[in-house]
């Protein structure tokens, strides 16, 4: 691939950081899996901790020694827990005052210990110690609404935000009814722009006459997510491709799944309406189908982890997934311990909460026996059959 493709996979002509002498690796995967039923392998979760939470609505990141740092959104407060579960301190406030907190959305963890909480309404980033004291306040001004952040092992942060199209005077997009422009950049360690990964349209929300907006049901969606070799995947969910990107903003490979998208019902409707009744007056529509997946997580020594839309509807706390292998060939269906994706979230951000690092998985769910929240955690082992190895 030449350098003139290269820098029109980041959408901005900037330098970019190194030359692409060559064409990414492209794994083209059939609709089946390379193994099934007795053959395929499983993955394993066996719990080791529950956390109860009082709340609503959090983010959470693990730190190398596997602390805890949860943010619960609606409170402007950081809870932190040791590997066993214990809390160690809290930190953070509502308030416009230096480390105060308004509208607190994402919270990241970097390699130095130093715990960054995006501010939504101060539109900047709130930066802690890991003791929770509090640091400096950084000022985004160039970006629109902050929804996430991630960082690399040398201090590099992705930052996703979604900008106002009338501030941008994009006509075009607004005449099509799209709710906002997105975009996935990469900034140094000082929060200097390197270049744009990736923009789209967000649509979460969908044009409704001229009296505003109706919510999306089955909207697709962006991923990423950084993995320990500082690899960034990423992914729109309109198709099954997932890019995996070095650190040098060189493309090294594309992993792709053949099928179709799972059609939309009128019980689809319905059953979201159940299981989500807080939504039953609000104003939305329903896609014709479903996205190609949910999310995706990189597992360390295993492969690619996909969540799909496959047995969505169960009473079981399951959800299934596509698993490929370390070279990217999709080896088997796989069924996980659903978490809490949609319930009473922030539609806007599509916040996450499930993480997996050094073998374990981290994840809120929802108990719906009682209608809380719990932030568990799984040791997570790939088993296979004996035969089949």
């Amino acid at each position: 691939m030449a350098v003139a493709g290269c820098l029109s996979l980041w959408g901005l002509s900037q330098v970019f950081l190194s030359a692409q002498t060559q064409a990414p690796k492209i794994i083209d995967n059939p609709e089946r899996p390379k193994f099934s039923a007795d053959n395929a392998p499983q993955l394993v979760f066996n719990q080791e901790i529950s956390i109860p939470l009082a709340g609503r609505r959090y983010c959470f990141d693990v730190d190398d020694e596997g602390n805890i740092f949860l943010l619960e959104s609606m409170k402007c407060r950081i809870t932190v827990f040791d590997k066993d579960g214990r809390v160690l301190r809290q930190f953070g406030r509502q308030g416009q005052g230096p480390g105060e907190l308004q509208n607190s959305v994402y919270l990241a963890v970097a390699k130095d210990k130093r715990v960054h909480v995006a501010d939504r309404s101060g539109k900047a980033l709130q930066i802690f110690d890991r003791d929770g004291k509090w640091l400096e306040r950084r000022p985004l001004s160039s970006l629109g609404m902050v929804n996430s952040l991630q960082f690399d092992s040398a201090g590099g942060v992705y930052i996703q935000d979604m900008r106002n199209l009338f501030a941008l005077n994009d006509e075009a997009r607004i005449k099509r009814g799209v709710a906002g422009l997105s975009r996935l950049s990469k900034f140094n360690r000082d929060f200097e722009k390197i270049a744009d990964v990736e923009i789209w349209d967000n649509r979460f929300l969908r044009k409704a006459g001229d009296e505003g907006y109706n919510f999306l049901l089955y909207h697709d969606i962006f991923y990423y997510q950084v993995d320990s070799g500082d690899d960034l995947y990423y992914g729109d969910s309109s198709r099954y491709e997932i890019r995996q990107l070095a650190s040098d903003g060189r493309l090294k490979r594309i992993i792709r799944r053949s099928g179709s998208r799972i059609p939309t019902t009128e019980q689809d409707l319905a059953n979201m309406i159940r299981e989500f009744p807080e939504r039953k007056d609000q104003e939305q529509e329903i896609s014709k189908s479903k996205p190609f997946f949910v999310d995706f997580h990189v597992l360390d020594k295993i492969g690619l982890l996909v969540g799909t839309y496959d047995s969505e509807w169960n009473d079981k706390g399951l959800m299934t997934c596509d698993l490929f292998d370390l070279d990217g060939v999709y080896i088997a269906k796989v069924t996980v311990p659903r978490y809490y994706y949609l319930r009473d979230q922030d539609s806007v951000s599509e916040q996450r909460n499930r993480l997996f690092k050094n073998g374990l998985c981290y994840s809120i769910i929802y108990n719906d026996k009682d209608d809380t929240l719990e932030l568990v955690r799984h040791r997570v082992e790939l088993k296979w059959p004996r035969e089949t190895r």
